[in-house]
């Protein structure tokens, strides 16, 4: 059982853009507050990761809820890290949940 770090590493989105993302993760989402506006909002965000997290302990995966900053003040990004030995796996988890009926959950 090895440990879960927190380590991360710079993502560029574009020329003045670009979060910082931790290199054990395997799916997030963006979270701008419960907002009337809000286009990521925090109950849709925190839905689809509970989900998303049931999957991972059912296959008996660990993992960690990480919450990093992005460029735009106005969001963060909400991270579901895992141990390298389970990255492979938990990021199949991911790619199917995607798919299941989400709408701010994505891969990393």
């Amino acid at each position: 059982m090895s440990y879960i770090s927190t380590k991360t590493e710079y993502i560029r989105t574009d020329g003045w853009r670009g979060r910082v993302q931790p290199i054990n993760a395997v799916g997030a989402c963006n979270c701008t507050g419960d907002w009337a506006d809000s286009p990521c909002p925090t109950r849709v965000v925190q839905d689809e990761l509970k989900r998303f997290k049931a999957k991972l302990k059912q296959a008996g995966i660990r993992f960690k809820q990480h919450v990093g900053k992005t460029s735009n003040l106005f969001c963060v990004s909400v991270y579901i890290l895992v141990a390298p030995e389970d990255k492979e796996r938990a990021k199949e988890i991911a790619k199917s949940h995607v798919e299941d009926n989400t709408r701010l959950f994505y891969t990393c």
